[in-house]
């Protein structure tokens, strides 16, 4: 019987055993696939993160930076304004240099390190 069928029937087998090989071989492999995808995608995603830290930490930086310069344009301000050189009382002029030393750009200003804890 087996030699009477026909060629189309002949093809039509050897596609089906070709699928089926196909099949399991996509089977067999999927899981290192899988993982090469996985790897693949946290690598990426490493990558960006890192991007992001690094971008915000400029972006802190250029914060920052604008603050200080806005403090010190503040500071000149008030000691160039009219009545700047009258005298104040000793514990306002305390409290105002704490306040001042508490940021960045002048806790190394020798006016700052006469208070114990300016940081």
């Amino acid at each position: 019987m087996i030699p009477s069928l026909k060629p189309v029937v002949w093809a039509a087998i050897a596609v089906c055993l070709l699928l089926a090989l196909w099949l399991a071989y996509r089977a067999l492999t999927a899981d290192s696939r899988t993982e090469a995808r996985l790897a693949r995608n946290q690598a990426e995603s490493a990558a960006q993160s890192g991007a992001d830290a690094v971008n915000a930490v400029a972006g802190a930086a250029d914060r920052e930076a604008a603050s200080d310069a806005i403090t010190r344009t503040n500071e000149k301000d008030i000691r160039n304004a009219e009545g700047a050189d009258a005298a104040v009382a000793a514990p306002a002029n305390d409290a105002g240099l704490r306040s001042l030393c508490r940021r960045r750009v002048y806790r190394d200003n020798p006016k700052c390190l006469q208070f114990a804890n300016p940081r």
